[in-house]
């Protein structure tokens, strides 16, 4: 049992802990996140590396009258652990349990929800400013790592920040520099600027010069003119300070009392103030400090070959062959497996940042260039390009690929995770074919096939290694070449249900196959892996209608608009189809179950929903 941290179930505990044992109490938080991690996985290094920051906060502000949110929230586990939720840890990433992230359903201390990059500002911006409407007297605090501020979002909410609100943004640098205030001066300087002896001294000196009669205010006019002056030699006007905001730091964001002493001074201003803190992401874990993005997302299972290692692989032999090929991603190389394609092709491997849509128009602009772009990016990312896909690459009909990594339902992270979408809104923008490979050899055929592809191209795949079950059902010949469609059953053969699919959802459906065989029901399955353009894949899916009593199309994403919808409207005249997919919702349990159970898409759900369809 920890001597601390055990007996903290909310932020008032933690306040009455005395000064002198906060070291020891950070440390008992790294080592329940280290052990924690190893059992249940999860985003380790970013919260090892904010301990003292987190319980700084909670000491010197008050949750939930004052507002803390964290840009993505995957460094608020111990903001979790300090408002009550140590308890239900166990249950963090599992579907229906804690969130990975921020999420206002699950507690008042967290005021806003989160799961993508660069939101924090604008959001902790709207806080303060409905505070100031409502004459609250609360402070708004946004933590964000240094490489949030590649998004642009960051950037459209500094510059309609206004310099007179309760808003602390909180900087937090973690080895990966944005500034170039560092070295022995600049550390000075901070403790300098942060010295309460130093801004009283500054205020009352403008404040005395003010006062003087006849010259007093030209000369504080001249006082600071001459400080800035020597400001500017020694060390540079800032960003932020250039937009009118306050600015602090750098501070050692491992140091409790500096970071503590930091706060207070930015509490006491009652203005938007920059904290800018520097921390060591990963600390106290040798292993997760020496590899932090190896360390981001800590997995409880075995490493296997996945789909995305599959797609780098035949990507970097594609442009081993041609000078053309050329790879973007944003801010995800490791992710995405474009590591690898950059440690190859330096030169020819883009990774802009946190900055999807810039991504996006820039693949197209190389495209219209005459390269061939290949663009990877998580599916639950895509979605803030959408424009960017339909503006700047549709519409123009460039022959840009979208690789789209994270298809399907993202059980651990949840809601703001999902890929589920990307089919719904990819098929309603015209001119783009859609391929969703189930196999790692139809994955490869299939970039082979629209290497030299004329209009935009989409390859979606999930986070997952190939099914042995789903190769061995559709490739037990080991040939690629007719990946389009295939079929598990004999030409000639009479079914009873005929399920149609796409993705790695085929599993569960081959399961669901078993569970009907077994009890006696004749069934069949269609791997489909050539979506759009439709017309074409409903030619290929009409000869084999005729053959089933019972149609039902399964799809792991969301039913409104998705594939399953407009193909079952192509083929209406000659088949009625059912369709399993996600309702119209997030697929957001509110209690610990299968996910799969949950939005009706396991292989017993669909069995039931098979013999439901016949009578039995």
């Amino acid at each position: 049992m920890a001597e601390f941290i055990d007996k903290i179930k909310e932020p008032a505990h933690l306040r009455a802990v005395s000064e002198d044992k906060i070291p020891a109490l950070c440390e008992e938080y790294r080592a329940f996140l280290i052990k924690n991690a190893k059992t249940h996985g999860g985003h380790l290094a970013s919260n090892l590396g904010v301990v003292e920051l987190t319980v700084a906060m909670h000491r010197i502000f008050d949750s939930p009258r004052d507002h803390f949110i964290f840009d993505v929230g995957h460094q608020a586990y111990v903001h979790k652990l300090i408002t009550g939720r140590m308890d239900a840890f166990s249950t963090l990433r599992v579907p229906g349990g804690l969130s990975g992230f921020t999420s206002r359903a699950e507690s008042a201390h967290d005021p806003f929800g989160a799961g993508h990059s660069s939101t924090s500002v604008s959001a902790a911006l709207g806080f303060a400013t409905a505070d100031h409407l409502a004459g609250r007297e609360s402070y708004t605090l946004c933590v964000l790592g240094d490489g949030a501020y590649t998004g642009g979002m960051i950037h459209e909410a500094l510059n309609n920040c206004r310099p007179d609100l309760p808003l602390i943004i909180i900087l937090n640098e973690n080895r990966m520099s944005i500034s170039k205030n560092h070295g022995a001066f600049a550390s000075y300087l901070s403790a300098v600027r942060l010295s309460r002896g130093y801004r009283r001294l500054k205020r009352g000196t403008k404040s005395f010069l003010s006062h003087l009669p006849l010259f007093g205010k030209p000369l504080a006019w001249f006082f600071l003119r001459i400080k800035d002056f020597v400001k500017r030699i020694l060390y540079s006007k800032n960003y932020f300070e250039s937009l009118g905001l306050v600015y602090l730091g750098p501070v050692d964001g491992n140091d409790y009392a500096a970071v503590a002493h930091a706060l207070t001074e930015a509490k006491e201003m009652k203005k938007t103030v920059v904290l800018h803190i520097e921390t060591v992401k990963g600390k106290g874990y040798p292993e997760a400090e020496n590899q932090p993005e190896a360390f981001h997302s800590v997995s409880s299972g075995g490493e296997k070959e996945r789909y995305y290692n599959v797609f780098a692989e035949t990507l970097i032999a594609m442009a081993e062959a041609d000078e053309g090929v050329v790879a973007v991603t944003a801010a995800m190389g490791l992710g995405t497996g474009l590591s690898a394609f950059g440690a190859r092709f330096p030169q020819r491997c883009f990774d802009v940042g946190i900055a999807e849509g810039h991504a996006l128009t820039f693949a197209a602009a190389l495209a219209a260039a005459g390269l061939k772009p290949y663009t990877a990016i998580y599916s639950t990312f895509l979605q803030r390009g959408y424009d960017n896909i339909l503006h700047d690459i549709a519409l123009q009909s460039l022959p840009v690929h979208l690789m789209i990594d994270r298809a399907g339902l993202a059980v651990a992270d949840g809601a703001t995770h999902h890929g589920i979408f990307d089919v719904a809104f990819l098929s309603h923008i015209p001119g783009i074919s859609i391929y969703s490979p189930a196999t790692f050899g139809s994955l490869r055929a299939i970039l082979k096939s629209t290497e030299n592809a004329t209009a935009p191209v989409a390859i979606r795949y999930p986070n997952a290694s190939e099914s042995p079950l789903v190769r061995d059902a559709f490739y037990a010949d080991g040939v690629y070449d007719n990946f389009e469609i295939r079929a598990d059953f004999a030409n000639e053969s009479l079914l009873s249900v005929l399920f149609i699919t796409y993705g790695s959802i085929a599993e569960r459906v081959l399961e669901a196959e078993k569970i009907l065989k077994d009890k006696g029901v004749s069934a069949g399955t269609l791997l489909v892996e050539a979506l759009a353009p439709y017309g074409e894949c409903a030619a290929r899916i009409r000869p084999y209608l005729a053959r089933a009593e019972r149609i039902i199309f399964v799809e792991e994403g969301i039913k409104n608009g998705g594939a399953g919808m407009i193909l079952a409207n192509l083929l209406s005249k000659t088949a009625r189809i059912e369709i399993a997919a996600i309702e119209d919702n997030f697929a957001k349990p509110s209690s610990i179950c299968d996910l799969y159970d949950f939005v009706g898409l396991s292989a017993q759900c669909l069995a039931m929903r098979a013999l439901r369809l016949l009578g039995k």
